[in-house]
């Protein structure tokens, strides 16, 4: 049965649909996931040639309800996912671009679907063509004779896609990068993307792992435990710098972002929190920030805030960490690279001076790094030469305050700072 939707084809194609087979794939996997799904498979099938035949992703989702179609395929840039929870990571796609995404590399896109009605599966198919978005054909129901639910789309025509395009490490690679905080987020749950049978392992993303636990209490003397787990990631992830709060069922209920969302070293990074304490989560608050509570009753909003504070200088620690470690280093040999050191000579006094001008600028650069970041190479420049200029002079443990006015330093930073300048 055809049914019309109410845009046209025009407006599809013009609408900022993905560029790149990798990310319409995507797309599909995160329908799948939206459905519930623990487990996605991709298929991908080809001929003797190398050219790729057909598309498959399957997964063990709720599948798609027959009576949700006018508004899930019959509207565009607008979905029921929009009204779903707005801070959990269990909803991805908010527009409904999707179910399209499939005409930037094929003519014909078909959902076969299994459905739970009344304690019955049912199963039907839906299917597009990529000449005519505007319609989407309905087939018939009938009794599945499956164990479960769940969709499989299949992308047939396949036109400019070799085995070459998605037979790669880079493929692998991004799907990786866009999921494996996810999968690692539903670790406990078995959650799994298969590519043509074979495990997506994200292990080689994962830098540095810790984990630590805090037990906090409140006014009343009553105690709280959170196991904290931290990951900092190879290169940068499918979501933003969060922290992840799940209830002692492993499943997330809701996620804030961390503090260190905006800067340019490169420390990308996740944080995962298990506690009973989120088990008492109110399901209609609508956005969670530091400064709005996740609860509604005063005991529980200390704690949170207190989790909070111990969360954030937690977080402090491994970027400082992090920092000395390897960022400071990149920022050095940039700086020496662009040229915006003074210019030293190879006498002693001037390799000393440098010496103690690099020193002091690794010291603010792990105090807080933003100092560098969005400043133009001449002011820079300008900055540094002024910096050395009064280390030549009597009054350079003025340079101190300084510091202390532009950015916070803590007694540790402060102390050593107040060395680098006594030599």
């Amino acid at each position: 049965m055809k049914n019309n939707t109410k845009i046209t084809n025009a407006s599809i194609e013009s609408a900022g649909l993905p560029k790149d087979a990798k990310h319409v794939i995507a797309e599909y996997i995160w329908n799948g996931f939206d459905a519930k799904a623990t487990t996605v498979s991709v298929e991908i099938a080809s001929n003797q040639l190398g050219f790729i035949t057909s598309i498959s992703i399957r997964d063990n989702g709720e599948g798609i309800q027959q009576e949700t179609l006018d508004y899930s395929f019959g509207n565009f840039l607008d979905s029921l996912k929009k009204n779903k929870l707005k801070r959990s990571s269990y909803t991805r796609g908010k527009k409904g671009k999707g179910r399209f995404s499939f005409s930037l590399f094929a003519t014909r896109a078909t959902w076969n679907t299994i459905v739970k009605v009344d304690d019955q599966l049912i199963s039907y198919r839906i299917r597009i063509d990529r000449d005519t978005k505007e319609q989407y054909d309905i087939g018939d129901s009938k009794s599945a004779k499956d164990k479960g639910t769940g969709t499989t789309v299949t992308l047939e025509g396949i036109f400019g896609l070799t085995t070459a395009t998605l037979d790669s490490g880079e493929f692998t690679d991004f799907l990786a990068q866009e999921f494996g905080w996810y999968l690692h987020l539903n670790r406990d749950w078995g959650y799994r993307i298969l590519l043509n049978g074979k495990l997506l392992n994200y292990d080689n993303l994962i830098q540095e792992t810790d984990s630590t636990t805090f037990t906090l209490y409140s006014i009343q003397e009553n105690s709280y435990r959170f196991q904290v787990n931290y990951i900092r990631w190879k290169q940068q992830i499918g979501d933003r710098y969060y922290y992840y709060f799940l209830n002692s069922n492993k499943t997330e209920v809701a996620k804030l972002l961390s503090s260190f969302n905006n800067n340019a070293i490169d420390f990308h990074h996740s944080v995962y929190i298990d506690s009973a304490f989120f088990d008492h989560f109110e399901q209609d608050d609508i956005a969670v920030s530091s400064d709005s509570n996740l609860f509604s009753e005063k005991e529980q909003q200390v704690i949170y805030r207190k989790l909070l504070a111990e969360l954030r200088d937690f977080l402090d620690r491994k970027q400082k960490k992090y920092i000395r470690e390897q960022a400071v280093t990149v920022k050095l040999e940039e700086l020496e690279k662009k040229n915006l050191l003074p210019h030293y000579h190879s006498s002693d006094i001037d390799l000393k001076r440098k010496k103690v001008l690099l020193a002091l600028i690794q010291e603010l650069y792990i105090a807080d790094p933003r100092a560098f970041v969005g400043i133009k190479a001449d002011l820079i420049r300008t900055y540094l030469g002024l910096l050395d200029l009064i280390l030549q002079t009597e009054r350079k443990q003025d340079i101190l305050p300084l510091f202390e006015n532009a950015i916070a330093l803590s007694d540790k930073e402060r102390e050593t700072i107040r060395k680098i300048l006594e030599k």
